[in-house]
């Protein structure tokens, strides 16, 4: 038995099927004693880039590394490639004109849902750090706590805290899926060491992972108790929606348009213009499992 740490960049709904895995035991059938573990988007990268975990949930903070000469980093398989965000506001802030003057809160520098943010707030004639003050408070819970505070104005959550805010009277200030705003989620991610080096490791993995959306997509009940035990949070409602939201959301398939668009938004990275989303692919395992038949008949739509 194999154990590591599998770090997420985001702690919300997204990473569900990665908990799902952990609580059912189906990492340990594959040979993997696996625990999920909550971090800032840039440490998770970081440690998978390290060699201190063989794999990691990331995003954004990933291109952002790649960027910048990690040229080593890969996204192996999909998670999520759009997930649901919502700008969350203080009561009495009704207008993105509101904001003006005020802060906003989001996770770190350079991940998805950070520049996904600025592109919105520059949409709605607000410049970041100079209309708008951007805090950077890392986490969903803290954004939530940030925003129930008083700390900022407004919070770019997820589920099921954008659901526990609004629920406690905040004001949907804007809905991403709504305004037909796509946000990459999370992708699995490792490197070119660990593929070269252990290819039949990483085969292994990938089972355990295609098996674990799986188990999400269709089992209701079980999953819903891996999201309130992630997210720490007691609330079965919240949970359930988030379940409801997130099902058809969950995919192992990479998206090289979801990943280009999150590169091609990364203005403060002067080289992003000369990388392309193919660079940072490497899921011919995934599709070996695919050519063989083995992912049909483990993997059904949800």
């Amino acid at each position: 038995m194999r154990a590591f740490e599998l770090p997420i960049a985001t702690v919300s709904a997204t990473s569900t099927p990665l908990w799902v895995g952990a609580d059912q035991g189906i990492f340990k059938r594959y040979g993997f004693d696996v625990t999920v573990t909550g971090l800032a988007p840039a440490a998770a990268t970081q440690a998978v880039q390290s060699g201190t975990v063989p794999f990691a949930a990331t995003s954004g903070s990933t291109i952002t590394a790649f960027v910048s000469g990690a040229r080593e980093l890969r996204y192996i398989a999909g998670l999520a490639n759009r997930v649901p965000f919502q700008l969350i506001s203080q009561p009495d802030v009704t207008t993105f004109e509101g904001l003006r003057g005020k802060a906003v809160g989001t996770s770190t520098p350079g991940s998805s849902t950070s520049i996904a943010l600025m592109e919105i707030l520059r949409d709605r004639g607000l410049e970041p750090d100079h209309d708008v003050s951007v805090l950077y408070l890392r986490e969903q819970p803290a954004i939530f706590t940030g925003l129930v505070s008083g700390q900022v104005a407004a919070g770019f959550m997820a589920s099921p805290f954008n659901q526990q805010a609004r629920n406690q009277g905040y004001y949907l200030l804007l809905d991403t899926l709504a305004a037909g705003i796509d946000i990459l989620g999370l992708n699995i991610t490792s490197t070119t060491e660990v593929l070269q080096r252990e290819p039949e490791m990483v085969r292994r993995f990938l089972m355990a992972w295609v098996d674990s959306v799986q188990f999400a997509r269709h089992q209701r009940e079980p999953t819903i108790d891996s999201i309130m035990r992630g997210t720490r949070n007691d609330n079965r409602a919240l949970a359930e929606a988030s379940y409801d939201e997130y099902r058809t959301i969950w995919d192992v398939k990479l998206s090289a348009p979801a990943i280009q668009k999150l590169i091609d938004g990364s203005e403060d990275l002067p080289d992003a213009k000369n990388v392309k989303a193919e660079q940072l692919i490497d899921d011919r395992i995934l599709r070996d499992l695919e050519a063989s038949g083995w992912l049909a008949q483990h993997l059904t739509p949800p």
